[in-house]
């Protein structure tokens, strides 16, 4: 009986180690199978998803016949799956630059949608239409392989989807872009520059900080912008035009050399500075091409120029892509055409001043959007922007509302409340709110300033 069980287990042992040893060979075997033959489907799907994320972050406004523009594009099919190795990796798009030229960009920051880098295939201008001339950009370099990378991505359905989302969102500052640009005899390209730096979005906030339509860092605003505790110019969009304008103009005066200048308002004057000392006498191309350059400045050129190629040369590449056009078609001036000043002396709540104009409130604060507080500065004269037109109807409207008077600056705690702050302070939640822009079920955050005015 036990000789007989030690065989039977004995029997049993080897069965379960062949059968083991069997399907371990099975699941090495399938394992590299499956490396050698991935399932093209889901990588197709992966790859679309990944695309689709990429441009998740701004809306996509459809601004085309989808059928007619697909059927016309030839071979700008968006179908194309990117192998994952082809991807560059994601750097940053904000002009980090300080008042002392330094770099002050992280690498890994990133504000704009559909920044991601591919290497496809470039486009043949033979392979395009030759009914409609194809428009020289005013900065030499579209023709350069790293421009066609980024120029054949912003030429995708979905990109050619965001992109004219972003341009008509941002009509009418490039409108005042376009025309500044003239005026000082600038190159037409840099009308481009918000949709990298920030997709032409007033509000943008990088992660280290950047802020606005240009992107400025708060230690880059001297001597072109205003930052107080009231406001924050970097939020206006046609303030931090002319700042930009200038400063890329200083970069210029610099470098005498756009493509460099350009690069520099990336990575600041001093990084530049430093590139060129290395390599005198190169221009942006070789420092990008040879490594002298962080990435993310490397293709900061390259992404401005394909985007203006391909708003620029829309029709050429048979996609449509909106134009900034006033009402009668040509350029209009919107600060002198869209809107008017009144002076304020003291702190007037932009929500005050609106219900007296009986006019929207966010249209005026879109005006204003400096004011971040929703009130002008305490202590001096402002200039509120008003619809055209109103000036007359604002000032009387100013002189008839009292100013704010504050008790003090207090920064909230833990376990703070509107209601609480307003009680021990001997104010109005009401008042809190409209002098500190914050609405009356708002969760205040630890640390935040709120202003306390007199009851």
């Amino acid at each position: 009986m036990t000789r007989t069980f030690r065989s039977f287990v004995l029997c049993a042992a080897y069965i379960f180690v062949f059968v083991s040893r069997a399907a371990s060979e099975d699941s090495v075997s399938i394992e590299k199978s499956v490396k050698r033959s991935p399932d093209a489907a889901g990588a197709a799907a992966e790859e679309r998803a990944w695309l689709e994320d990429e441009l998740a972050s701004l809306p996509l406004v459809q601004t085309f016949d989808a059928a007619d523009a697909e059927s016309s594009r030839n071979s700008l099919s968006s179908e194309e799956v990117i192998p994952e190795s082809a991807r560059p990796s994601n750097g940053s798009m904000n002009g980090a630059v300080s008042a002392d030229g330094t770099d002050q960009t992280p690498a890994s920051d990133d504000v704009t949608a559909g920044n991601s880098q591919i290497d496809a295939k470039p486009i043949a201008r033979d392979e395009m239409p030759l009914s409609v001339a194809y428009k020289e950009l005013d900065i030499p370099g579209a023709d350069r392989a790293s421009v066609q990378k980024y120029r054949d991505y912003y030429l995708s359905e979905k990109a050619v989807k965001w992109l004219s989302a972003v341009l008509e969102n941002g009509e009418q500052y490039r409108l005042y872009v376009r025309e500044k640009l003239r005026e000082k005899g600038m190159p037409s390209v840099l009308e481009y520059l918000p949709v990298v730096e920030s997709s032409y979005t007033t509000n943008a906030r990088s992660r280290s900080g950047a802020v606005g339509l240009w992107q400025f860092m708060a230690n880059s605003t001297k001597p072109f912008l205003v930052r107080n505790d009231f406001v924050d110019e970097r939020l206006d969009p046609w303030k931090s035009t002319d700042a930009a304008l200038a400063k890329l103009e200083e970069n210029f005066n610099m470098f005498h050399d756009w493509p460099l200048a350009i690069a520099a308002y990336n990575c600041g004057a001093g990084a530049m500075a430093r590139a060129l000392a290395k390599n005198p006498g190169k221009d942006f191309w070789y420092l990008a091409e040879h490594k002298q350059l962080r990435d993310q400045t490397a293709q900061y050129v390259p992404k401005l120029l394909a985007v203006a190629d391909a708003a620029e040369n829309a029709a050429y590449y048979a996609v449509a892509i909106p134009s900034a056009k006033d009402e009668r078609g040509g350029p209009v001036n919107p600060r002198a055409g869209r809107f008017d000043y009144a002076e304020t002396k003291g702190a007037i709540s932009i929500k005050r001043l609106a219900h007296e104009l009986k006019i929207d409130e966010d249209m005026l604060s879109s005006l204003n959007s400096a004011l971040f507080r929703g009130i002008t500065p305490p202590l001096s004269a402002w200039l509120i922007r008003v619809p055209e037109g109103m000036a007359g109807s604002a000032s009387e409207a100013i002189a008839a509302i009292e100013p704010y008077r504050f008790q003090t600056r207090y920064t909230v705690r833990e376990g703070d409340s509107l209601w609480g702050i307003a009680k021990r302070f001997g104010t109005t939640v009401e008042a809190m709110c409209d002098a500190n822009n914050v609405k009356s079920n708002a969760v205040l955050r630890i640390g935040k300033i709120l202003y306390i005015p007199v009851k």
